[in-house]
């Protein structure tokens, strides 16, 4: 049996995710056999049908994440971790019972790129440091000074990619991964991968 399965939205996020756990070291956990596949109906699809999904591999993988955004996933209207126990209580029905967990990115993962490292203004092509990047998405009213992130995390990535004339593109989201210091990312939903990683393959 492999380590882990992990059900995803996209293609950013199966890169960023196959990324991620090469990096074990920095995750604090051992190396694992992992496979990270795609779901085509993305968030909404993650939310529904992960149990159908996941059913023919209870015998194939130790665990299995199910790691979806809020945006899009068709519950934008109650809260993340309410959307994460009901993924969790369809998975344990099928069979997985505490083998499985569901990650919720509030609101999108593009959340996950402002973990406050010099590396995210090499990726993005920004010339001078994180502060530099910061400073000039606040003048553009797309970061509130006092905050660790900005405002709408998506639209500011747009625009500096915009500025950087980089692509948007899954293969960015793999070299955040790749390349990014996470110590410093605040999102909730990223605490409690890392928790469920560490609780498992620490």
């Amino acid at each position: 049996m492999k380590d882990l399965f992990l059900l995803v939205a996209d293609e950013d996020m199966r890169q960023t995710l196959m990324a991620l756990l090469r990096r074990h070291e920095s995750l604090h956990i051992r190396p694992i056999a992992f496979e990270v596949e795609r779901h085509l109906k993305r968030d909404a699809g993650c939310r529904t049908d992960a149990s159908r999904l996941l059913r023919p591999r209870l015998d194939q993988y130790h665990k299995a994440i199910v790691v979806l955004d809020k945006h899009g996933c068709g519950r934008e209207d109650v809260a993340r971790e309410a959307i994460q126990q009901e993924i969790e209580r369809d998975l344990a029905a099928s069979g997985w019972a505490d083998r499985a967990r569901a990650v919720v990115i509030e609101p999108e993962l593009e959340a996950w790129v402002w973990a406050g490292s010099n590396n995210v203004t090499t990726v993005l092509g920004w010339s001078k440091g994180y502060d530099d990047l910061k400073a000039w998405l606040v003048r553009r009213d797309l970061w509130l000074e006092e905050e660790t992130k900005p405002n709408d995390a998506k639209a500011a990535l747009k625009a500096v990619l915009r500025n950087t004339k980089r692509a948007h593109s899954a293969a960015l989201f793999g070299e955040l991964a790749r390349r990014t210091t996470w110590r410093y990312c605040q999102c909730p939903a990223f605490a409690e991968l890392k928790h469920h990683l560490q609780r498992w393959f620490g």
